[in-house]
């Protein structure tokens, strides 16, 4: 395939499906380059126009030559900066007010932080998102509750209550595993995706992998054998 197909079969899409499809089509190239900035470009507004012709138009952030970011008919007025700390800082404060205003039209957390992932370099994706949200999906999850992420082909770790206890520098929060009841669950480390917090806690008496998503109280609770240990 050629660049020309290529790019026809982005213009010519009409859907967001059929976009995707374009976008998906067999044309080998680099993630870098003039080839790539001309393939953006052609994807980006093409994108832009199936979304404004889009019965969800309004979940999807607009940003207009006045610096003006819209949102559920919404406006948020993006400042310049000055220099890359600042303008970081403007474009925080916009996807703060983005994602703010979608969650009050009634999108989850999850959602409205993927439609902000979207909307600049694959914004037909959004229509995906929006849809995907409005039908029960992308829920938010509930926190400070364990969830079964996976079972390890590694099996449990091999590590114990005694070893941990003995640790002076990095004790980790424990728990009772649920799944086999005699292992004890360590906190195996955190992470921050779609605005929160979450620990994963991996077992030493079964494969058991959990993930907890944390309010901010529960999170701090958890650290807290770490932050004494650091505090010393």
């Amino acid at each position: 395939m050629k660049l020309t197909e290529y790019l026809d079969g982005i213009n010519r899409a009409d859907t967001a499906e059929a976009l995707e499809a374009a976008i998906q089509a067999p044309f080998k190239h680099a993630f870098h380059g003039p080839t790539w900035s001309r393939i953006c470009k052609a994807r980006i507004a093409r994108g832009k126009a199936i979304c404004a012709a889009s019965q969800h138009a309004r979940f999807i952030p607009q940003f207009d030559a006045r610096r003006q970011l819209s949102v559920c008919g919404e406006t948020y007025k993006v400042g310049r900066g000055g220099n890359s700390t600042g303008i970081r800082y403007a474009w925080c404060s916009a996807e703060d007010f983005a994602i703010d205003v979608l969650k009050r039209n009634g999108l989850s957390q999850r959602a409205a932080h993927l439609i902000w992932g979207e909307w600049s370099s694959y914004p037909h994706r959004t229509i995906f998102t929006i849809e995907h949200a409005l039908a029960g999906e992308h829920a938010d999850p509930v926190l400070d509750t364990l969830e079964l992420s996976y079972v390890s082909s590694a099996g449990p770790i091999n590590y114990t209550v005694a070893q941990n206890n003995a640790d002076p520098h990095d004790k980790r929060a424990t728990e009772q595993c649920p799944g086999c009841k005699t292992g004890t669950l360590f906190d195996w480390g955190a992470g921050f995706s779609s605005g929160f917090t979450f620990v994963n806690w991996h077992c030493n008496g079964c494969g058991n992998v959990y993930c907890e998503h944390m309010t901010p109280t529960r999170f701090a609770a958890t650290r807290r054998p770490r932050l004494l240990e650091s505090a010393e």
